[in-house]
């Protein structure tokens, strides 16, 4: 699962943060992807096993 969690922080990461290299990140700013990551992870098998009630639709008006 470790590894899980350190590929999901490393792609969470990339989407956030375009400038900065995970290698380069210190460490308290990984250790913060690390539990996001976690938390996403274990939300998805909850969903999985159907332990979640289904996620509603809500439609949000276009802003630019």
């Amino acid at each position: 699962m470790d590894s899980e969690i350190e590929f999901v922080a490393r792609a969470l990461h990339a989407a956030e943060n375009e400038d900065f290299a995970w290698e380069r990140e210190h460490d308290l700013i990984k250790d913060e992807f690390r539990a996001y990551a976690c938390a996403a992870l274990k939300m998805l098998a909850q969903h999985r096993a159907g332990e979640l009630p289904p996620a509603e639709r809500t439609a949000f008006p276009y802003a630019a």
